[in-house]
């Protein structure tokens, strides 16, 4: 019994053969005939088997909840790469929608009056900051090498910028529509016969006169270049944030916002 006792498992796995073998004995004594003795023995085969089946389904149940974490982590990690394949999509998605907002707003100046085509145009990249008031002169990266001169206009998708200044090779000097020694005529687009000068200001905000001192003018309007002189008509120069009325020299004097962001102005283009 003390044996039986210290060797509980190899003792139950010799009762479940030595029961095993009674009942296969017992069914070929019967010829395949079911008696008492292999009835209560196929009990007590059944009861022992029982709970031995549950341990073993218990025992592939966690094997296979291991197999099926791992095959979870694997789809997690596939999922995690796919995450971050989608996101890489979407940055150069987003990149090439910056790009395509950038040369529509370029093909715009292909509408302007004196631009026959891509040999009248050069565009070019902001290189450096020369002025002491925002961007009222900045540097470009293409010069005479592109056809560039001194004096030609210069422009983005959002309007007037200025003109160049000086030229060397490989890059320009622009002279902002924000300087203060920058005028240029305008017309008001609502009323094309209506015509007035504009000139920068030290705070970047456009100041100017009405030619006519009692042209119907009011905050909100857009401003266009006149075509008078060098700049091509119909160019957006900004719209009227305030009127007021000078008495002492007896002109309709005009503040106004530029329609281009000098703070962030990045891109130009040169009109031949």
């Amino acid at each position: 019994m003390k044996w039986i006792k210290s060797h509980k498992l190899i003792s139950f796995l010799l009762a479940v053969i030595l029961i095993s073998l009674i009942v296969l004995i017992a069914s070929v004594a019967s010829g395949g005939r079911g008696n008492f003795i292999s009835n209560l023995a196929g009990s007590i085969y059944s009861a022992i088997e029982k709970p031995v089946s549950g341990v073993a389904g218990g025992i592939s149940d966690n094997v296979s909840g291991i197999f099926s974490y791992k095959d979870t982590q694997k789809e997690n990690e596939a999922l995690k790469k796919e995450n971050e394949d989608l996101k890489q999509q979407l940055a150069a998605m987003a990149l090439s929608a910056n790009e395509l907002k950038e040369l529509k707003q370029l093909s715009k100046l292909l509408n302007y009056k004196g631009i026959d085509g891509e040999d009248d145009i050069v565009s070019g990249d902001v290189i450096s900051m020369d002025g002491t008031n925002w961007m009222n002169i900045f540097t470009i990266d293409c010069g005479s090498e592109s056809g560039i001169k001194e004096g030609d206009v210069v422009i983005c998708g959002e309007g007037l910028v200025g003109k160049i200044q000086s030229v060397g090779k490989g890059w320009s000097k622009v002279v902002s529509l924000i300087d203060e020694s920058y005028k240029v005529t305008f017309k008001v687009s609502g009323n094309l016969q209506l015509i007035g000068v504009i000139e920068g200001c030290s705070d970047g905000i456009l100041s100017g006169f009405m030619l006519d001192d009692a042209a119907k003018i009011s905050e909100g309007d857009k401003l266009v270049t006149s075509g008078m002189g060098v700049y091509p008509a119909g160019i957006e120069i900004g719209r009227i944030t305030k009127v007021r009325y000078d008495s002492n020299a007896q002109l309709q004097r005009v503040d106004v916002k530029p329609s281009v962001d000098f703070k962030s102005l990045q891109k130009v283009t040169v009109i031949l």
